[in-house]
């Protein structure tokens, strides 16, 4: 009994212990239940933070991708005004202001870009884009870029870049561009007197390809030693006290670092603090062609020893342009960048404008904007391209956007735009646009080789009397053209066909009583009579246009018939005209082979004598000595300089006349 009672106490205890190890079981059970439960909790929760951290990521690279346009559009219009004001002005102080202004412009410009692309390459972007490029090219940029600064603040900039560097290579010009740029104004920024360098040397790398290094050295404030690992952080700008009156945000290094490195190459420093720092990187290139690029240094300087003042590239005075943009200033800076170019340019301020524009009148090219409300630039282009009987329905059609974001350019080709120019537009790339774009038989260049005015010219048959006495200043009519007497006469036909096209069209906007409409298509009238000297006529366009513009119908139905009578009496005229000019007319020019003898020395004495008049501002003694020349036979290269001399003088560019007839002597 004793022995049974035993066993059972400790069947007790072992069913105890069993009970407890199941029960410390089911606690680790519980326990690891639990943590599986919080483990899964914590990866949701990770998941939902990972994609609030995406829709984050979209919202911001949104935000920039507005405020790039937005920050963008202003900034055009504030330098391309500027840059109107440059052109135009004689007053060196309103210069030295424009100027300033062009550089807080180019700051500004450089702190939206520094801002994106550290947005860009944050969020891994960023890409690079390779295509040929000249280093010629790549180099007068970059300099031109900084002329600004290094001449306000005095200092030397020297340029070594080896004379056997292959001119044209591969790879991403945009940012390599962007790299130096950035390296020559930190330089410029922290450099209070002293030079800037910038060194550009190459060896060979493997088949077709090389390694450039660029290297840019300057004389500025230097860095510790202590401080060389920091240089490269975001949001750092080091030594504060010496650099706090610079522009900047801290970006500009860091966004040049890492380019550098998405490049291929490291980006070194060596400095010495107080006496100035080298900044280098070395990077592949492919090679396009080996020929050498030749003295940079001089081929610079030549440069700018010829662009004394602006002067346009072309004319065409029967090119029709249609610039389509929602803001105001936008289309008054694209019309006068034009402006000399003397192209027939309309402005739409909208898609649905340009649109009814469209069914108005044939054009030969349209710049348009991107970014417009209710009908923005790409649904423009396709209803363009859809729209029947649209004689323009097919024309090369140019996308103006101040949108500088990767893949840009291939968003607007695939779109159906032959091209596009970023903002702010700079006045060399948009005439270029013009000049690859418009037909070429309406492009009259008018750099120095071709000079545009036709060789033919000399024979022109143009009588200046005759006109006169028609109503038609044939002096302000080739100062349009630019001196250019064939094309003068091809605009005095097409403003024939344009008198009978324009009654027509008036008189129809009469019977419907459409007076907004009148005043567009009078206004029209008077830039066709003004660029063929037709004053009278012009200002009686003129005359109807403000009163039409003001809704004064009355007025101006009563005042109409008089317009009709001019152009109706001079249309006759110019049939008259042209039809005696086709067997034969007499022309402003003398005919060759009434041309008078001059001797070398009777040729140095009436340029001494103009040179002397231009120095006066005589601009009617030296066009009259430019006419006496004219009936005399002159050498090819005589006949030249007195061309250029003379739309020189035509521009009231005295300085530029002087230089040529100085040339001469």
């Amino acid at each position: 009994m004793g022995e049974k009672n035993d066993n059972s106490g400790n069947r007790g205890n072992n069913q105890g212990k069993k009970s407890v190890f199941t029960s410390k079981l089911g606690k680790q059970a519980v326990s690891l239940l639990l943590a599986k439960e919080e483990l899964e909790k914590k990866n949701i929760e990770l998941e939902e933070a990972m994609l609030e951290a995406r829709k984050a990521g979209r919202a911001r690279d949104l935000f920039l991708a507005n405020m790039s346009h937005e920050i963008r559009t202003p900034i055009n219009s504030i330098l391309g005004l500027n840059e109107l004001i440059l052109r135009e002005s004689q007053d060196e102080t309103i210069r030295g202001y424009a100027l300033d202004i062009k550089q807080a412009g180019s700051v500004l410009l450089s702190l939206v870009s520094d801002i994106l692309d550290f947005s860009k390459i944050q969020s891994g972007r960023m890409e690079l884009t390779e295509g040929p490029y000249d280093i010629s090219s790549l180099l007068n940029d970059l300099v031109n870029s900084i002329s600004v600064p290094l001449r306000k603040k005095k200092l030397c900039l020297e340029l070594d870049v080896a004379p056997d560097v292959p001119y044209k290579l591969s790879g991403d010009e945009i940012h390599l561009r962007q790299i130096i740029g950035n390296l020559l104004s930190n330089a410029i920024k922290y450099t209070k007197t002293g030079t800037v360098t910038l060194r550009l040397s190459w060896k060979e790398h493997g088949t077709d390809e090389i390694l450039l290094k660029v290297t840019v050295e300057d004389t500025g404030i230097g860095v510790r030693q202590k401080d060389i690992k920091r240089i490269f952080d975001t949001f750092n700008r080091l030594d504060m006290e010496a650099s706090r009156a610079e522009d900047g945000t801290g970006l500009g290094l860091a966004v040049t670092n890492r380019l550098v490195e998405m490049m291929g190459g490291r980006l070194s420093v060596e400095s010495e603090y107080g006496k100035g720092s080298v900044f280098s990187f070395e990077i592949v290139q492919k090679v396009i062609n080996d020929a050498p690029l030749g003295d940079f240094q001089e081929q610079y300087d030549r440069s700018v020893k010829n662009s004394i003042s602006y002067r346009e590239k072309f004319i065409a005075p029967l090119g029709k342009v249609l610039v389509v943009d929602d803001n105001a200033m936008n289309l008054a800076v694209a019309q006068d960048l034009l402006r000399k170019t003397k192209l027939q340019i309309d402005v739409a301020s909208s898609g649905e404008e340009c649109l009814e524009m469209l069914k108005r009148k044939e054009y030969h090219l349209i710049c348009m904007d991107h970014m417009m409300p209710v009908m923005d630039g790409v649904q423009t282009l396709h209803a363009i391209r859809e729209m029947e009987g649209n004689p323009s329905r097919n024309i090369p059609i140019i996308a103006l956007t101040a949108n500088a974001v990767v893949g840009a350019r291939k968003f607007y080709l695939e779109a159906g735009f032959e091209d596009y120019l970023t903002k702010p537009i700079e006045p060399d790339k948009l005439e270029d646009m013009m000049i690859r774009y418009l037909p070429e038989e309406l492009v009259y260049m008018t750099g120095e080789d071709g000079d545009s005015i036709a060789e033919e010219d000399s024979a022109g048959g143009i009588d200046a009397e005759k006109l006169t006495d028609m109503g038609i200043n044939a002096g302000h009519g080739l100062k349009y053209m630019g001196g250019n007497r064939s094309l003068y006469e091809k605009v005095l036909r097409d403003f024939r066909e344009i008198l009978t096209e324009k009654e027509g069209q008036l008189r129809g906007m009469l019977a419907r009583e459409n007076v907004s409409g009148y005043a567009i298509i009078v206004h029209a009238l008077k830039g066709n009579a003004r660029n063929v000297g037709a004053d009278e006529l012009a200002e009686e366009a003129f005359e109807l246009e403000k009163k039409s513009k003001a809704g004064r119908l009355e007025e101006v139905e009563v005042q109409s018939p008089i317009l009709f009578g001019m152009m109706r009496t001079l249309g006759e005229n110019l049939d008259r005209y042209l039809s005696a000019a086709e067997t034969g007319g007499k022309g402003i020019d003398t005919p060759a082979a009434q041309k008078l003898p001059i001797t070398e020395e009777a040729w140095k004495r009436k340029l001494q004598e103009m040179n002397e008049y231009l120095d006066d501002f005589d601009m009617d003694g030296a066009t009259a000595c430019i006419e006496e020349l004219k009936k005399c036979r002159l050498s090819a290269e005589s006949a030249k300089l007195l061309r250029l001399c003379e739309k020189a003088v035509n521009d009231f560019a005295y300085d530029v006349a002087m230089d040529i007839v100085a040339s001469g002597l």
